[in-house]
Formats: structure tokens, C-alpha cells, sequence
């Protein structure tokens, strides 16, 4: 085997191609706007042309790659490297995406949801090593979440398994992206912080340093604001605050019932926010998850930071 892979990482506004020896250490990288408006076949050309010049930043050639790993949003089939239609891919529809960059490159490929492929990045380089049991979940434009049990990605049977922010807490809360009403994602999202924080100051519950942060527009507000608000000590935002880390810490009180994990590890806003966020979640799992998951498990910030994205593709093929 070779000692280099290359993993890519698709995103709704950016694209990245990376070169990796087998450890995991990114040796070359590019990024591009994805362009997604222009559709797939323009998006797939553009990536064949960012992987060869990553290969070439990195002073290799084609020959040295054993093998490519893709982090997409889904849905996708991770046999058929078929994708289907994400909400950030205009125009992908039951795109083959694994068999057009074989065809390319004549390497192996390997795709993977992106929640998933992170979970699997946690895992394997970040604060999921020494493991068995890892549940990722991020908190960022939705709830998404990635399972790794003994050292593999739990797909369920069409690959739709780890879609944690689905599960429904509030059936009469609100409108979700999915159609349904009162799923943990239309609750702790950072749109769904945001929107909570517009109705308060709307109905002018209160003074709040948060309107302050958006320049006094209530349509600018974002969970940013309410985040720095909460750290200033505004008393709305820490309301917020408090009130996400109850839904989010309910929602994962289900999944350690359900899947005794040894790790919960969370990213994006509960990595900005910390113990702000994380000590009310961990209060709330330990009152509401049974009293050994609750006991056994651990939950923490993700570790991996601003290099998930490119690990996530090469922990597929490493």
C-alpha cells in the first residue's frame, strides 16, 4: 500500500481537497467555492482539477494515491456512491458520484456522509480515541450527528442512521426543516437560537445586550450574538442559553439511554459556548438519562476544530 490518500470534503458554499500520508498529517491542500448553482457535472470537474493540483502541491503524482475519500452531505448510498438529492446540491439527483471519480482517477473511492465521516474523524484523530463507543453531534444550520460503534460507522440499513436532530421532543414545537414539527434540530440549531431570540425581543421580554450585538436590527440576529450576549452576562441570552442546553441535553439523554455510548462529543456552538452550554447539557442528561448510561458516559467538546472537515474525508480511507 501506498503511503498517501487524498480526501475530499463537499460542502454547499466550499470544496476541499486534501493529500495525507496514512497518519492522518495533511500535506497539501486547496479550497474553492463549490458553485453549486452550476450544477454537478460543472462541481465534479472542478474537484478532478482541485485533486490533481493537491497531488501536485504535494510534490507526488497520481501513482503514489492508493486511495480518495469523499465527505458529502447526504442523503447518499455509501455502496453505490450514489447521491441523492442534498438540500445544498442543487441538481444532484442520483448523482454517481464514486463511479464518475473512478473512472477519472482509477483509484478507489469511498463516500461518506459528512456527520458520519466526522464521527469517524473523532474517533479515529480526535477526542474519540481510546473509544469504542462514539456519538458525534454538531450544533450548527441543523443537528446532525455521526455513531461509531467498535471502530465502524453504524449505517442502519439505507444508510440513514444518526439523524439524532430528528428525533422528535415537542410533536406541537416548531417547524422543522423535515417537515415535522418539535425535532430537537428546530430546537437547538443555531437558526432555531436565533428565532427564539428575535420573539423575545420582539415581544420585549426584555432589555438585551443581543440587539445591541446585531446593530439594533432584530432581523440580523444570530446565535453568535446570543452566545456573546450570554458570556457578557445578559440575562435573555443566558435564558437561551440555558433553555438549548435543556432541549440539547433531553435529546441526548434519549441517545445514551439508547446507545450507552462511552463518548458524546459536540461541536461547533458548544465549542464556542463550553461550559456555558456543556455543564447545564451534562445536568440535564444526568437527571433525565437512566443512572448507568448516564454514569458511564462522557460528554466533551469535539477536539478537532477547523481540520474536521479534512480529516473527516481521510479517516474514511486511512
Amino acid at each position: 500500500m501506498e503511503n498517501f490518500v487524498v480526501g475530499i470534503d463537499i460542502g454547499g458554499t466550499k470544496l476541499a481537497t486534501v493529500v495525507a500520508d496514512v497518519s492522518g498529517r495533511i500535506i497539501s491542500k486547496v479550497r474553492e467555492p463549490t458553485h453549486a448553482n452550476k450544477g454537478p457535472e460543472y462541481v465534479l470537474q472542478l474537484l478532478v482539477d482541485m485533486v490533481y493540483q493537491t497531488i501536485k502541491q504535494a510534490e507526488l503524482e497520481l501513482k503514489d494515491i492508493s486511495a480518495i475519500g469523499v465527505s458529502c452531505g447526504g442523503p447518499l448510498d455509501t455502496k453505490t456512491g450514489i447521491v441523492y438529492s442534498p438540500p445544498n446540491l442543487p441538481g444532484w439527483v442520483a448523482f454517481p458520484l464514486k463511479e464518475k471519480l473512478e473512472f477519472e482517477f482509477r483509484i478507489p473511492v469511498k463516500i461518506e456522509n459528512d456527520a458520519n465521516a466526522c464521527a469517524l474523524a473523532e474517533y479515529r484523530f480526535g477526542g474519540g480515541r481510546g473509544y469504542k463507543s462514539v456519538l458525534y453531534m454538531t450544533m450548527s444550520t441543523g443537528i446532525g450527528g455521526g455513531i461509531v460503534l467498535n471502530g465502524q460507522v453504524y449505517h442502519g440499513v439505507n444508510d440513514s442512521a444518526g439523524e439524532v436532530g430528528h428525533q422528535i421532543l415537542l410533536p406541537d414545537g416548531p417547524l422543522c426543516g423535515c417537515g415535522k414539527r418539535g425535532c430537537l434540530e428546530s430546537l437547538c440549531s443555531g437558526p432555531a437560537i436565533a428565532r427564539r431570540a428575535k420573539e423575545a425581543i420582539q415581544a420585549a421580554v426584555s432589555q438585551s445586550v443581543i440587539l445591541n450585538l446585531a446593530d439594533g436590527e432584530v432581523d440580523a440576529v444570530k446565535s453568535e450574538h446570543v452566545l456573546l450576549a450570554a458570556k457578557k452576562g445578559d440575562t435573555l441570552a443566558l435564558e437561551l442559553i440555558d433553555e438549548t442546553a435543556y432541549y440539547m441535553g433531553w435529546g441526548i439523554a434519549n441517545l445514551v439511554n439508547i446507545l450507552n455510548p462511552d463518548i458524546v462529543l459536540l461541536g461547533t456552538i458548544a465549542i464556542a459556548a463550553g461550559d456555558l452550554l456543556l455543564e447545564p447539557i451534562r445536568k440535564t442528561v444526568s437527571s433525565f438519562a437512566m443512572t448507568r448510561p448516564a454514569e458511564a458516559v462522557t460528554i466533551m467538546p469535539a477536539q478537532l476544530g477547523e481540520s474536521l472537515g479534512d480529516l473527516a474525508a481521510v479517516s474514511l480511507v486511512v
